[in-house]
């Protein structure tokens, strides 16, 4: 008798709990006028999830456009660009890709993003990869070209810390090019926000 009135307790006091985080949740979907791109909003007490596939701004990327650049053509229900946002306590990540295609080579693509990079810092090139990778471990230290032996991706340059990333990734398409940008931005609340 006594097991039953605590396992009832028990299981009050998590109904309660679950209410009251419930209560402080809010979620916003919503879709564009191609019935295709969602866009979710999730916000409880303990931190918030934003996901917004499709169009995404430069100023997004902290990167230009790249001239005569075209979006990519998806892949089925693959969406090719995104901006997700994660916010718990403590900590904040931002996640920002935009992929597109071009008629012209690798080679010039590549050579166009130097110049803007170098403002985040010392541009490196890497072989292979698949468009950035994150890790938390040192979060000052610079990027590198470790973990960067995948095949999505022919060429990469990178700049900027393991937390504060920008990352322009290309490969051949055709007779021309496919290329990602990416933004990765993990930092801690007091943290100052650069992109």
């Amino acid at each position: 008798m006594k097991i039953r009135k605590t396992q009832s307790g028990l299981i009050l006091l998590l109904s309660i709990l679950c209410a009251l985080v419930l209560a402080g949740c809010s979620i916003h979907a919503s879709k564009s006028g191609d019935d295709k791109t969602k866009d979710v909003d999730i916000h409880t007490p303990f931190g918030s999830l934003s996901v917004h596939e499709g169009g995404t701004e430069a100023k997004d990327l902290g990167l230009p456009l790249y001239p005569g650049a075209r979006p990519a053509k998806g892949h089925g229900d693959n969406d090719n660009n995104a901006n997700v946002n994660i916010s718990i306590p403590f900590v904040d990540v931002k996640v920002v890709v935009q992929k597109f295609e071009t008629d012209d080579s690798p080679g010039k693509v590549l050579d166009y993003y130097q110049k803007p990079m170098g403002k985040y810092g010392k541009v490196i090139q890497c072989n292979g990869g698949s468009g950035g990778n994150y890790h938390h471990h040192d979060k000052d230290a610079p990027v590198s070209c470790d973990n960067d032996s995948g095949d999505d991706y022919e060429k990469s340059l990178k700049v900027g810390t393991e937390n504060n990333q920008h990352v322009v990734a290309v490969k051949p398409r055709g007779k021309g090019s496919e290329f990602v940008l990416l933004y990765i931005r993990a930092r801690e609340k007091d943290d100052k926000d650069t992109i």
